[in-house]
Order: structure tokens, then sequence, then C-alpha cells
């Protein structure tokens, strides 16, 4: 099985996130994406972002008829 990993703050997830993933899993032919939103991220000011479980959360609504691509 080829899995791809697509890391990022995800404040809030948009569409293009998921194109991103959907053309990266398309090009490369890999079975599945699997999304992760970074706990902390280096480049974001503290307090600017979403709660890592908020943000996880969002993901997971977003995802849910998209096959092949997961949290």
């Amino acid at each position: 099985m080829r899995i791809g990993l697509f890391g990022g703050t995800y404040n809030p997830v948009h569409f293009g996130h998921l194109r991103s993933a959907l053309e990266v899993k398309e090009g490369f032919e890999l079975d599945e994406v699997i999304l992760i939103p970074a706990a902390l991220p280096p480049h974001k000011l503290t307090g600017k972002v979403a709660e890592a479980a908020d943000r996880l959360l969002m993901l997971r609504l977003a995802l849910e008829d998209s096959a092949g691509i997961a949290s």
C-alpha cells in the first residue's frame, strides 16, 4: 500500500488543502493520503490558531466523503 502524508496547520481546512491532497494522491498513484494537522505550528503566532483538537475535528468533518483521503 502506498500512503502519502500531508502535514499542515489546517486553520481552517479549505478546498485548496483537499484539492492538493487529491492531486498528490492521483499524481503519485497513492492508495491513500493522510492529512496531519500540526499540534503547534512553528510558523504561526501562538493564540492565532484554533486548538489542535478543533482543527482535527474540522478536518475529519471535511473528509467524510473523501475516498482515499483521511486524517
